[in-house]
């Protein structure tokens, strides 16, 4: 995205062009590349920040809860157990973020206000990454789905295209849960701080906190897993692989400490 926003400041500068909205500048630096010109440039399926819904609020971010409990429960397989699993990680960040808030300004902990203050932001930034991870990854599976059923013919190339284009959605399918296990495993280090010296009125909340995050890397660990045996370059597998493991190998170890320490 940032590549294509910088390409139109060069090209708006060249033609003395003045742009304000993001989506005014990619669709003028498209044409000015000719992004376009074998196939149609589509932004919210080739711009990795599109695809993963960074800063934008998708139908299931921006539906009620009833809304979104309901979708999960109905005839089809999407939204599934990676959209939860952003949710619940999600979740589980968001209650860490509490009880940072519930024990900063407290005289009894001001001696980790300091602390406090660096961890705080760190868990809103992440969150604010996470909710868009629940659409992105609903929509990844979507476009799977539609890249099965792309004709395959070998005389006039159809089949290598499909091939290509269900490649290209297998490894979104695989980077979204990935991505949600990385910003999930990122908050344990914070977590941990805060369960040194927090409210303690807030003791179940933080635990809660501990078993969503755990829970909700989890959850998506195994949805990288799962679609991990439809990779055919093992070289890639074996990496994604071990980057999985490792995230919830450190995970792992952490929630039942957490836990432990939380009872004392």
């Amino acid at each position: 995205l940032q590549a294509l926003i910088k390409a139109s400041y060069f090209y708006n500068e060249q033609e003395n062009v003045f742009l304000v909205k993001e989506q005014q500048k990619i669709r003028f630096v498209i044409d000015r590349l000719g992004l376009n010109s074998v196939s149609e440039f589509k932004p919210d399926s080739k711009v990795i920040e599109y695809v993963l819904g960074v800063n934008r609020h998708g139908p299931l971010q921006s539906s009620t809860i009833t809304q979104f409990v309901e979708s999960i429960g109905s005839r089809t397989s999407s939204p599934g157990g990676g959209s939860v699993a952003a949710l619940v990680t999600a979740l589980g960040v968001s209650l860490g973020q509490m009880t940072g808030w519930m024990t900063y300004g407290s005289k009894k902990h001001e001696q980790c206000e300091a602390s406090i203050k660096t961890i705080l932001p760190t868990l809103h930034k992440t969150i604010d990454q996470l909710l868009p991870l629940i659409d992105a990854d609903a929509m990844a599976f979507n476009n799977y789905l539609v890249a099965q059923k792309l004709p395959g013919s070998a005389a006039d190339g159809a089949d290598q295209r499909r091939k290509e284009a269900l490649d290209e959605a297998l490894l979104t399918i695989i980077h979204v849960p990935m991505k949600i296990m990385e910003l999930g495993s990122s908050c344990w280090a914070g977590i941990e701080t805060l369960s040194q010296s927090y409210n303690t009125s807030l003791k179940s909340d933080l635990q809660v906190a501990v078993k969503c995050l755990e829970a909700g890397i989890w959850g998506a660990y195994k949805n990288v897993m799962i679609n991990l045996d439809d990779v055919s370059d093992e070289s890639m597998k074996q990496d994604l692989a071990g980057k999985a493991r490792k995230l919830m190998e450190h995970t792992e170890t952490m929630a039942p400490r957490l836990l432990a320490q939380l009872e004392q």
